[in-house]
């Protein structure tokens, strides 16, 4: 049976639904502990939401060898609104959150722990998984006669409704519906089920959470497969490979035979992403090769430098920490932690962090240069300013992060002047190339989110200070990438 999982897990990583299917149980990792607590927080979520809406059917209380049946009685019924109910037609079943009863016939809905949009701030476009799990949802209520409309809608993490209509374009350039998306996903789905098609692992920035994650990574390094090419993906990767198959035929390969004036062959590469990209192949396959500068990169000198690094839960939309490591110019020794901590979930607790941190972000830009990787700390302050006006508003925050003195590490330096021999350019990979260690064996923000979650639960001060090094460890992290691009 195709299920909307499957879809979901499709527009993700398709080769996870083969391996799912297909793969070796023995060759997954251990579950993570970060993605059991999204099921769990998902669930929790999912029971607060329901207890607002009016349901008038729960079909959760029925057996699962009786739902179906119960479902179906149930929207004879015409209930308004249905919970947990199960739909089969041929090949496929669907199993939405919510039914509701809309102009004589059901839509389906699903209930979410996230935004109904892509993008941190919401703009507007629809998810493209979420999109074909409902396009799934109600192919099936057409096709048993009990709905007529390509129609959905998600509630999302704040009980807002947010309506999927199908039929739309997914956007200006791309104007392929969501609806004739998901039947493309689903005719490819059971190609895949069929074995009637195949797919190839990757490496990718969804991996590391995937029970598959392991055994792929060993795939791709066996096969020299072209996504171990920093910023390389699959979509890339397939539009490459029948020409250039591996990182070493890319290495050696003359980027001129597939260069059309502005274009290449390979749709969607332009040609300095192409030599971008062979560059990158080179160093790969370079026993050797170091790290190097692609341009002169004049970083800002001052006495003192401040590494800044924060930790949110997205589940309960609180920034928790706010950390940074304040040291002499050119001597690490000299480090010293800070750490903005939120005892407490409440806004009260969110908002006295930002108050302190705050104060020290605007102090420390009179006396010295202040590093941060990527966007993120940006784009948190101004939610952070939003939602706490009291301590400063959203045009205050643009104007901080413009200062001269406040350097987005990645996307200042790393991204447009460097090049590394490594798979990926993230912080933890950087400073890990140049001989920087965790204190912890599982560093990572997910893992850090998760430990939060058990000290609130808990309040076991080993388990706070366990993120404390973490974070400290990140802003030190910070600081090895700083000196490693100024030993370049």
């Amino acid at each position: 049976m195709i299920t909307a999982s499957q879809l979901y897990d499709y527009v993700q990583c398709p080769h996870r639904v083969y391996l799912d299917a297909f793969g070796d149980p023995s060759r997954r990792d251990e579950p993570n502990a970060f993605v059991q607590l999204l099921w769990d927080q998902g669930i929790d979520h999912e029971a607060q939401i329901v207890a607002t809406l009016g349901v008038t059917a729960d079909m959760s209380v029925v057996p699962l060898v009786d739902r179906e049946r119960e479902t179906r009685l149930a929207m004879q019924r015409g209930e308004p609104l249905i919970y947990q109910g199960r739909l089969t037609t041929g090949d496929r079943m669907g199993a939405p959150d919510l039914l509701e009863r809309c102009n004589g016939g059901y839509i389906a809905g699903d209930i979410k722990s996230g935004s109904g949009f892509e993008g941190d701030e919401g703009d507007g476009k629809l998810k493209k998984h979420y999109a074909v799990q409902l396009g799934h949802y109600a192919n099936i209520l057409n096709l048993e006669r009990l709905g007529d409309c390509h129609e959905a809608f998600v509630i999302d993490r704040t009980g807002a409704r947010v309506p999927y209509a199908l039929d739309e374009p997914q956007g200006v350039r791309n104007t392929m519906s969501w609806w004739d998306t998901y039947l493309d996903v689903e005719r490819l789905v059971r190609g895949l089920l069929a074995q009637t098609n195949t797919t190839l692992p990757a490496l990718g920035a969804t991996c590391k959470l995937c029970q598959w994650h392991s055994y792929c990574k060993s795939e791709v390094v066996t096969s020299d497969d072209l996504t171990m090419v920093a910023e390389l993906g699959r979509s890339k990767r397939d539009a490459m490979i029948t020409a250039i198959p591996t990182v070493h035929a890319l290495a050696a390969c003359n980027t001129q035979d597939f260069i059309r004036g502005k274009k290449t062959v390979f749709e969607g590469i332009g040609p300095d992403t192409l030599i971008k990209f062979q560059k990158r192949a080179q160093l790969l396959t370079t026993n050797g090769a170091t790290p190097y500068l692609k341009r002169p990169i004049p970083l800002p000198i001052a006495a003192n430098e401040v590494y800044f690094d924060i930790e949110a839960d997205p589940m309960r939309d609180v920034v928790y920490l706010h950390g940074f490591v304040e040291r002499k110019h050119g001597q690490p020794d000299t480090a010293r932690f800070t750490p903005f901590f939120a005892d407490g979930i409440d806004p009260d607790h969110e908002e006295a962090v930002f108050r302190d941190a705050w104060a020290y972000l605007n102090a420390r830009t009179r006396d010295s240069v202040i590093y941060y990787y990527s966007k993120y700390e940006r784009t948190a302050y101004r939610k952070l300013a939003n939602k706490y006006p009291a301590v400063c508003d959203e045009g205050q925050v643009d104007s901080i992060f413009g200062l001269p003195v406040m350097i987005d590490l990645y996307f200042d330096v790393i991204k447009p002047a460097t090049e590394w021999p490594t798979y990926d350019q993230s912080i933890k990979t950087l400073a890990q190339y140049l001989g920087f260690q965790w204190r912890d064996t599982n560093p990572s923000g997910a893992a850090s989110i998760e430990w939060y979650h058990r000290w609130i639960e808990t309040g076991d001060v080993s388990i706070k200070q366990r993120i404390l090094d973490y974070n400290e460890d990140d802003c030190l992290a910070t600081g090895v990438v700083v000196d490693g691009v100024r030993r370049f």
